[in-house]
């Protein structure tokens, strides 16, 4: 059985668990125990020296009681709209249970406690097949441009791959017609594809008087701070 942790900062990692850090490190890494203690000792060094918003994720197993998989997640230290995944590892005897995908579902998760999370990327070798089949299937993009991130060093061989952060937030109910179709319509009118902006304006009315006339609801889609869609039926309007 596995448990997944949050740690919302390194500092805050208890010395048990730091142990069972270096632990992992040195079999996960292949490295002496020594360079694993460094490793940890980095953690700590770069959350104070950038001051960066910083938390881990730790798949724990319940039956042995030591650590399984692990990731990092920081934000940006120049741009608050951007979070960095790295030092993705999972311990061979639990490889192919799903643990890394369900480490990146926590990640994503607690992003959404951060309205400003635009975006989240990853460093990933070229060949490298296992992490890219993995970061495709969680909606990353290989971008084909080199990972830069803060003062953050990667390799010359990784590529950026990029996942989109999109949330999902009803409509409220109370608010009036004219003031949807304000807000609304920038990012309807960005949409299509015509010169007639009077007919868009008359199609995005007619959509919100059927809203509230309940023939079907709406959604508003943001990324970040940014409204950057809406949907209504099976439709997804975006900018």
């Amino acid at each position: 059985m596995i448990r997944y942790q949050i740690i919302d900062s390194h500092r805050n990692m208890s010395q048990k668990r730091r142990n069972d850090l270096v632990d992992f490190f040195t079999e996960v890494k292949s490295t002496p125990e020594e360079a694993a203690e460094k490793q940890v000792d980095f953690c700590d060094w770069y959350e104070s020296e950038y001051a960066v918003k910083w938390f881990e994720v730790l798949a724990v197993s319940i039956t042995e009681n030591k650590i399984a998989g692990y990731l990092r997640c920081f934000r940006n230290p120049d741009d608050v709209k951007q979070w960095y995944i790295g030092d993705v590892h999972v311990r061979a005897g639990y490889r192919k249970q799903g643990i890394a995908t369900r480490m990146y579902q926590k990640v994503f998760s607690e992003l959404e406690r951060y309205e400003a999370a635009e975006n989240v990327i990853s460093a990933v070798r070229k060949d490298n097949n296992n992490s890219i089949r993995l970061h495709e299937k969680m909606g990353f993009v290989d971008t084909k441009e080199p990972c830069v991130f803060a003062a953050f060093f990667v390799d010359k061989d990784e590529t950026k791959y990029q996942k989109w952060l999109y949330r999902y937030l009803p409509v409220p109910e109370d608010i009036e017609v004219d003031k949807l179709h304000e807000i609304l319509m920038p990012v309807y009118k960005n949409s299509i594809n015509t010169k007639d902006k009077r007919n868009n304006q008359d199609d995005l009315r007619d959509i919100l008087k059927r809203m509230k006339n309940g023939e079907y609801d709406i959604e508003t889609i943001w990324c970040g701070n940014r409204l950057v869609g809406f949907k209504y039926l099976e439709s997804v309007v975006v900018v």
